[in-house]
């Protein structure tokens, strides 16, 4: 187990140990879907996707009609590897977000309506939106921590249109969002200027520093960047520059498929070091993505088990709030240009390695 680990740890560059594999095979022994098994693993996706076709090489794993099962040999592994399945005991009533929408179902059938005409995602940047209900329940947690309510609100990208449903809870006195997306800017200045809501969308490259009226404004937050170390600490940074002061409140969310927990302890150390901040909250999986229309042809197709589409929701991200302590936290101001934001060796769309020639 651990010379296959270190075989695909030179494949991938990515840092794989033997623990990471006994978690695939736990996997194996609970589903028989790819993207499920990527879910439950924990791990990134090319991790997964390579641990598996390894597995498979190896007689470990068969793959029959798209479904992955181990095969004796891989039993018998499993059994000396001590290996059981996973037990999926997350709260169903909350979706395991701690929150309850009971009290937020007036706001998140207005929601559904203003959104139900939505820009669809395009790879350009990235792009693949929440459910409805993960949109409010944001909405239902920044209330929870009295992070929205008669404060203003910086939003920072947002196929999510979080913007929106803060605007309809008629708990912000102002949003700003900033979106690269100029289709996504005019949906959200058409609906709100209709809802008659204190929002206001702007079309904004956040390579570039904050415009100077935005600096120092905001009481919180809210951002859904892509992953690579260079968009986390630009997007994270430019948050932090729009924010008022001590006490205020920075949310966003951060996957397991795109981000190997080698790069959570570099973010999370650079979040309390350099960015001066604190980390006060991280659920698991509280941002359930609705799976986009390009899935199948942004990632790899030298892999048949991979090119099925998916039969639920899969890819979260677990949802993180910070807070400021004292006003000595850093705030990027400077420009970023070229900075490499949509791509690492653990993005998903990361797979030009992999594909036969």
């Amino acid at each position: 187990m651990e010379a296959c680990a270190a075989e695909l740890t030179r494949k991938t560059g990515i840092p794989i140990s033997g623990a990471d594999l006994r978690r695939v095979f736990s996997a194996l022994k609970t589903s028989d879907e790819f993207w499920h098994i990527t879910h439950l693993t924990g791990r990134p996706f090319n991790v997964v996707a390579e641990s598996l076709r390894c597995f498979i090489e190896r007689g470990w794993v068969k793959a029959e009609n798209q479904r992955l099962t181990l095969t004796p040999a891989g039993e018998r592994l499993a059994r000396e590897q001590g290996v059981e399945p996973f037990i999926e005991s997350g709260c169903q009533v909350c979706n395991r977000r701690g929150v309850s929408l009971d009290c937020w179902q007036g706001l998140l059938q207005r929601f559904r309506a203003c959104a139900s005409a939505r820009p669809l995602p395009v790879i350009n940047y990235d792009q693949g939106f929440v459910t409805e209900e993960t949109t409010v329940a944001r909405i239902a947690m920044m209330a929870d921590r009295g992070d929205i309510q008669g404060k203003e609100l910086l939003v920072l990208g947002d196929d999510d249109l979080v913007s929106l449903a803060a605007g309809l809870s008629g708990l912000p006195r102002r949003v700003v969002v900033l979106e690269v997306d100029e289709r996504l800017s005019h949906f959200i200045n058409t609906v709100a200027a209709r809802e008659n809501l204190p929002v206001e969308a702007h079309s904004f490259d956040l390579v570039h520093p904050l415009p100077s009226e935005l600096r120092g404004s905001f009481d919180t937050f809210l951002t859904d960047p892509p992953e690579t170390l260079e968009a986390l600490s630009i997007f994270i940074g430019r948050g932090l520059a729009g924010l008022k002061g001590a006490g205020c409140a920075g949310y966003f969310g951060l996957t397991r498929t795109e981000s190997s927990l080698t790069k959570w302890r570099a973010f999370q150390a650079k979040i309390t070091g350099h960015f001066g901040v604190v980390i006060t909250d991280i659920i698991h999986d509280f941002n359930e993505y609705v799976n986009w229309d390009y899935l199948l042809e942004s990632v790899r197709d030298d892999l048949p088990f991979v090119q099925t589409w998916p039969r639920y929701n899969w890819y979260r991200s677990a949802m993180f709030r910070v807070e400021t302590v004292d006003d000595r936290f850093f705030r990027l101001e400077e420009g970023m240009q070229g900075a490499p934001l949509y791509e690492d060796e653990e993005a998903l769309i990361f797979t030009r390695r992999f594909r036969k020639e």
